[in-house]
């Protein structure tokens, strides 16, 4: 079994609409080169109480049941589905800042029968998260638009690393600040799972 691959990201929330974010990115010369869709359903040890432990420790490390519509490349219109079980683990510093994260990703056939297999290893499900995606490049940057059901919307830029120009988080946020868009910075980690189990153990 390979290692689990280690990567990062940044992501922000976007200050505005989407289809005005689509305008002014394709304004600054950005096209549209991906889309898909992502259903994740979110399983964490069954002994976990989630209503007696910080969030941040609950989603430290989880499994997610991974069902990806990806939109063919030549209009964007067709699409198929892959299923995926994905582990996750997320090094987090004090203030927020996610230092690192790891993941490994495993193909299956049939969401049924790996929900089963959960239950039998002794995970529980504990939210489901929905969201569209569009990414938008130019030249060697790729910004992934994100359409988050009953959440946020939001812009992940991801760490290239054998790409000086895109290989660690702070080269990341010079180039987005400096494409002057409408998004919030005062946070480069927005964590949409954490805020997305905040609503439900508050009961929104």
């Amino acid at each position: 079994m390979g290692e689990m691959k280690l990567s990062n990201e940044i992501t922000v929330k976007v200050n505005c609409s989407l289809d005005e974010m689509y305008k002014i990115l394709e304004s600054k010369g950005f096209s549209v080169v991906d889309k898909f869709s992502l259903e994740d359903i979110y399983y964490i040890p069954k002994e976990i109480d989630i209503k007696n432990q910080p969030i941040r420790k609950i989603l430290s490390k989880y499994i997610l049941i991974r069902n990806i519509t990806q939109f063919m490349p030549d209009k964007f219109i067709e699409s198929y589905n892959i299923f995926k079980i994905t582990h996750k683990r997320k090094d987090i510093a004090a203030d927020g800042s996610i230092i690192n994260q790891y993941k490994k990703d495993c193909q299956i056939q049939d969401i049924i029968e790996a929900k089963d297999l959960l239950d039998e290893l002794g995970f529980k499900e504990i939210m489901t998260i929905k969201e569209n995606s569009i990414v938008y490049g130019k030249d060697d940057v790729k910004l992934a638009i994100k359409d988050i059901e009953d959440g946020e919307k939001l812009i992940e830029v991801e760490i290239v690393e054998d790409n000086p120009k895109l290989d660690t988080i702070e080269k990341l946020k010079v180039i987005i600040n400096e494409l002057q868009i409408p998004i919030d910075t005062n946070d480069y980690f927005v964590k949409k799972a954490e805020n997305k189990l905040n609503r439900i153990l508050l009961g929104e």
